[in-house]
């Protein structure tokens, strides 16, 4: 489906592959905003708490251990302001729950490395720890707003409705907060269950990704990512992978990248137009 105000978009490319070694299953993709063409992963759960920076074309730039994080089930990595201090930071998302088991979540801040390249280094991390307000959830989608810093988590469920949850303001590293519930979403017809998504830098829009689809979802500049959902997306390219999981806007412009879970995955590319 079409809506007017959508990105027009080329066809997906083959831009790279996951480097052989320690990315075996990759569960969550986001852009740098410091260095041109890099791409920040982190694997699935049963790994430690590290990410690792690659170049589009799949060439380990770096691995970053997250001191203070523990690795329960990571799912989303995002990017937006850091809670204090100004600067980028990097959002990694402990929200996976296949069995429904846990009483809490956690994201973790990191500030996004100045530098690349040499051995491996680690870098401390805030730790938001996080609650649904109903219970237990399964999810694999952060959403962090560029401008605000608020997040918003959609849930995994692998038919039907899912809930969006958003927390507005990010409390004091080590409090306890509880998300607000914002609204509920549903795939469209021949799709299932939402793996991932990224907000625009710019805060135009959204993108969802699911078993199936890319969604967009255009967003106004006084929106939050949950209104913005609420409203009628357009399907743009998605690319054929086994394991459909991460997603994440390219910065200055309105290319977006897509990974799937998995060892030495393709990094597929579309280009696209402003709406």
């Amino acid at each position: 489906m079409r809506v007017s105000g959508c990105p027009r978009c080329a066809g997906v490319a083959r831009v790279g592959a996951l480097p052989e070694g320690d990315i075996d299953e990759c569960s969550g993709v986001v852009a740098s905003g410091l260095h041109p063409d890099v791409l920040y992963v982190h694997n699935d759960h049963g790994d430690d708490p590290r990410f690792f920076a690659i170049g589009l074309g799949g060439a380990l730039r770096a691995e970053v251990a997250v001191a203070g994080a523990a690795a329960i089930d990571w799912e989303d990595i995002a990017r937006g302001p850091c809670r204090t201090g100004g600067g980028s930071c990097l959002f990694l998302a402990d929200i996976g729950d296949n069995d429904g088991e846990r009483d809490s979540y956690a994201v973790y801040s990191v500030q996004e490395p100045d530098a690349l390249g040499g051995a491996p280094r680690a870098s401390t991390a805030e730790v938001f720890v996080i609650s649904y307000p109903d219970g237990s959830h399964d999810a694999e989608t952060l959403l962090v707003h560029p401008t605000t810093g608020a997040l918003t988590v959609v849930t995994k469920v692998n038919k039907g409705i899912s809930e969006i949850y958003e927390l507005p303001a990010l409390p004091a590293a080590g409090a306890p907060a509880t998300l607000v519930h914002a609204g509920s979403i549903q795939p469209p017809a021949g799709s299932a269950r939402f793996t991932g998504g990224d907000v625009h830098p710019d805060g135009a829009g959204v993108l969802l990704r699911t078993s199936s689809h890319v969604l967009y979802y255009p967003m106004a500049p006084d929106q939050t990512a949950a209104q913005a959902l609420a409203g009628s997306p357009c399907v743009l390219p998605s690319a054929d992978e086994e394991q459909a999981e991460a997603i994440a806007w390219m910065p200055g412009g309105w290319d977006y990248v897509m990974i799937g879970e998995g060892k030495k995955e393709p990094i597929h590319r579309v280009s696209c137009q402003a709406p």
